[in-house]
């Protein structure tokens, strides 16, 4: 059996404690395991964590299987995470309409555990190499963090999360001061090595495991943080202005400051679906852009989060 190092997670679905028990059994020394015990809990699962495989008897509770199914297919941010059920009672057309909602398999319920596991196995698989796959299509290829790419799609992520779970998210946009009279005085070769040395203070700055970073272009950089308001966006912001002056990189010499250093630009919102409020996750990269914008018009090397 390949070895996954439990990073991949296994959602199962089913109504029955015991049949829960069981399944998780089979699967616990392999995958991270999430369970749910109905249509609606498992969705909430689908939307907030990192699912990798769904695992669903056909008839689960206040949200049938094959309504999570057309769900999960049919959203964008999903689409990709694979769906088997499981049949109490197999039958051709119950098989058929879950294929054609998108369903990878449908087996039986009673079908021999290690040919269940198999099959799990086997799609995991093709999970790991795919992530893998995107993991190098989405990473920034000098300085290993995340590309713009990849940042959109958790922009957009990370903003819906905050709507249903009624909490803030905070955006940072990162920009190297001078950048250009550096790249000019000492060559890109140089600048390289300074992209990469702010990328990786940028990366040792997150706190928690959802803290996203990634390069935005050239010499800026966005640092997204959920679960976070506007003072303690701040305290990160200025954590990163010190941390990168107190690698003392020596910078152009007509450059502001003696040694590299950055302006920070915040905004952070708790979005939400009501009417006259900020409803588009764009909007919380134009907020933190043009507060960037404001610490460079006040002498750089220092952060904004005007309102």
């Amino acid at each position: 059996m390949t070895a996954f190092n439990h990073h991949l997670t296994l959602l199962i679905i089913d109504e029955d404690v015991v049949s829960i028990s069981t399944l998780s059994s089979l699967f616990a020394k392999t995958f991270n395991i999430e369970i749910a015990q109905d249509g609606k809990t498992a969705l909430q699962s689908i939307m907030l964590k990192d699912i990798d495989l769904v695992l669903s008897v056909v008839n689960t509770p206040i949200i049938s299987g094959q309504e999570l199914c057309t769900f999960v297919k049919n959203n964008q941010l999903t689409a990709h995470i694979p769906v088997m059920f499981l049949a109490d009672k197999p039958n051709l057309d119950e098989e058929e309409d879950c294929l054609t909602l998108g369903a990878v398999d449908y087996i039986d319920k009673r079908t021999r555990p290690r040919i269940l596991v198999s099959r799990v196995t086997n799609l995991m698989t093709m999970v790991a190499q795919q992530k893998r796959l995107a993991l190098v299509s989405c990473t920034d290829g000098l300085t290993g963090l995340a590309n713009r790419m990849q940042l959109d799609t958790m922009l957009n992520k990370e903003w819906y999360a905050a709507v249903r779970g009624s909490h803030s998210v905070a955006a940072l946009i990162i920009d190297i001061d001078d950048f250009k009279l550096f790249n000019d005085e000492f060559g890109h070769l140089e600048g390289d090595k300074c992209l990469k040395i702010i990328a990786s203070i940028i990366a040792s700055s997150k706190r928690r495991e959802r803290d996203f970073a990634a390069r935005y272009g050239g010499e800026e950089f966005v640092l997204l943080l959920p679960f976070t308001d506007l003072k303690g966006a701040e305290q990160v912001a200025q954590e990163l202005i010190q941390n990168v002056q107190n690698r003392s990189i020596p910078s152009a010499h007509r450059a502001s400051y003696p040694v590299v250093t950055i302006s920070v630009g915040i905004s952070a919102f708790s979005p939400t679906h009501k009417k006259n409020t900020v409803a588009d996750p764009i909007d919380l990269i134009d907020k933190a852009d043009i507060n960037l914008y404001k610490a460079k018009q006040a002498g750089r090397n220092q952060y904004s989060a005007a309102t």
